[in-house]
């Protein structure tokens, strides 16, 4: 009986989506991603592919996981594995894409 309440609870928690607040550097950290995208022209196809997988996200920030040798390139190593967590987050992706959305919209 313990067992199965053990998996019920797990369950109420996997498709959660709790208001976590993002802490400035959080954001200044989604900033940089966004500037990094526009700055290399792949707003578009990057802004599709994250509304693609908005029902995947905590799949996609297990993925930056085992990805982490080629991509921490792009940031430090804690820069990159607080992304990886704060991407666990379904707000995040929204705040992601409107970043991208911004700065496309500041360039034009």
């Amino acid at each position: 009986m313990v067992e199965i309440k053990k998996i019920i609870d797990g369950f109420k928690h996997a498709f959660s989506t709790d208001g976590t607040k993002h802490e400035d550097c959080d954001i200044s950290l989604v900033r940089k991603l966004a500037d990094f995208v526009v700055r290399r022209n792949m707003s578009e196809p990057a802004v599709m592919f994250l509304e693609s997988v908005r029902p995947l996200n905590y799949v996609g920030s297990q993925a930056m996981v085992f990805f982490k040798p080629i991509l921490s390139r792009f940031f430090t190593k804690v820069e990159y594995d607080k992304l990886a967590v704060m991407l666990e987050n379904r707000e995040s992706i929204d705040l992601l894409i409107r970043e991208i959305e911004q700065r496309v919209n500041s360039n034009v």
